[in-house]
């Protein structure tokens, strides 16, 4: 299978996403008067003056052409702030990006919900090329009471992400399977961009507790 993968370092650390409590007028027809036909006097013989011709008002139309739409403005690439390995690009989406980008997006903003219940991480993706799906794999953490500024690895979660053009950035939710808390943090350690079609269904989050 030809794929494009990348193990991603613990030291990118992701912060588990918030709860989020996110027709023309028609001209006037010209009134023309006949001016009336003079009197020959008996005594004079006097030649009637022509009736002058009525100018007809000319209103013209609006033109209904409209005017060619702007493009849309190309992509930026590389995009600011990523971490790139072997052509594939990610980073760590603030909160308020993540907002954002779901304020366009019903199937990211219904995703954002279920982080009310669920602990989530969340990570932006992008590759040179296109991906038929996205394969992320995850660790779950929470603290260790015993050992300070340490941390247990509660389970493990595998996310598949729906097809991406090339330079097009993916945003993901990484939804766990443990109940939310501000402590527990999703933490990505490795990205594929597959190049083949799944049996799978994408897009998932599977989850396996330990």
């Amino acid at each position: 299978m030809k794929l494009l993968s990348v193990a991603l370092s613990l030291s990118l650390t992701l912060i588990p996403v918030q709860s989020f409590a996110v027709t023309e007028s028609p001209a006037p027809t010209p009134t023309v008067t006949d001016s009336p036909s003079p009197t020959a006097s008996p005594t004079a013989s006097s030649t009637p003056k022509a009736s002058p011709t009525p100018t007809k008002k000319v209103t013209k139309k609006p033109s209904s052409k409209k005017k060619p739409a702007a493009p849309s403005p190309a992509a930026k690439w590389p995009p600011k702030g990523f971490k790139v390995i072997d052509n594939i690009y990610w980073r760590t989406p603030s909160v308020e990006t993540m907002m954002n980008v779901a304020a366009g997006d019903a199937a990211l903003a219904r995703a954002l919900k279920v982080c009310k219940e669920f602990s989530c991480g969340r990570i932006q993706v992008a590759s040179k090329i296109g991906c038929v799906y996205w394969e992320i794999e995850s660790e779950v953490k929470s603290p260790n009471p015993d050992i300070p500024n340490s941390f247990l690895t509660m389970g493990m979660l595998r996310t598949l992400v729906k097809t991406s053009a090339a330079k097009e950035v993916a945003t993901v939710v990484l939804r766990s399977g443990v109940a939310y808390a501000p402590t527990v943090a999703v933490v990505p350690t490795a990205v594929v961009c597959h190049q083949n079609q799944t049996t799978e269904r994408v897009p998932s989050n599977s989850y396996i507790g330990r």
